[in-house]
């Protein structure tokens, strides 16, 4: 498969800076900070009482993992806010579509880059998540549906910075877009959660319905995205 030269120019201009290994060993460090934290207490409590309370192991699990999805949800619009609007705001759009890359090559380039960097940063926190499996009590199922969901919410996320920078010049401006979509979509899937028993609404169900509809608004975002990049034609005037 042919990979976008958008995706290739911004993969290598990304392990060139210290951005990633920085952003990398940051969340990280966080997440590990978590866990060692917790195992300290849980250690500490059971040399003064004589009991381990394995439920703190669960607990830290919980705190990690939402922890973890809230920096993707932080992080991906601040990757994506400047995807197009930086390539306006250096005048450089214009030359990108005089070249051979149809628009769709320069989003999805943008697209995958962003997506690139988070999914490496949930696959470097698998190991820091699976301590759990030390004392037990999550299940590998658990553990890889929690892995795609954050999947999914890196998708959504991206596709959200992604269309928020094509829709204006300005990289803030873009940004709070973004931000503004995230905090309002997953508030309404919080709320939905929350009162799905009175709609009859099964939780698989419930689950299966959020992950299509935000796979589906990406896709369609992303193709806003790309007609917001397409260059309009001008229709010639008729001779009278």
């Amino acid at each position: 498969m042919k990979l976008s030269p958008i995706f290739k120019k911004d993969e290598i201009t990304s392990v060139r800076r210290y951005f990633l290994p920085f952003l990398i060993t940051l969340v990280n460090g966080c997440l590990a900070f978590l866990v060692l934290v917790n195992l300290f207490y849980v250690s500490k409590n059971a040399r003064a009482t004589g009991e381990i309370s394995y439920i703190n192991f669960l607990r830290i699990y919980y705190i990690a993992a939402a922890a973890e999805l809230l920096l993707i949800l932080l992080i991906a619009p601040a990757l994506t806010s400047s995807s197009i609007s930086g390539e306006r705001e250096r005048k450089t759009l214009g030359l990108l579509l005089t070249t051979q890359l149809d628009p769709w090559d320069i989003v999805i380039g943008k697209f995958l880059g962003a997506l690139s960097t988070l999914f490496l940063l949930v696959i470097t926190s698998i190991p820091i998540l699976s301590t759990v499996y030390i004392y037990g009590g999550i299940t590998l199922t658990e553990v890889l549906q929690y892995i795609s969901a954050l999947t999914v919410t890196a998708v959504f996320c991206t596709s959200v910075g992604i269309m928020g920078s094509s829709l204006v010049n300005s990289t803030a401006a873009s940004n709070a877009i973004a931000y503004v979509i995230i905090f309002v979509s997953y508030a309404l899937i919080i709320v939905s959660y929350i009162f799905k028993d009175a709609m009859g609404i099964s939780e698989a169900r419930f689950i299966s319905e959020v992950v299509a509809t935000m796979l589906l608004l990406s896709a369609f975002m992303l193709y806003i995205s790309k007609r917001q990049i397409t260059p309009r034609r001008r229709k010639k005037s008729k001779e009278g």
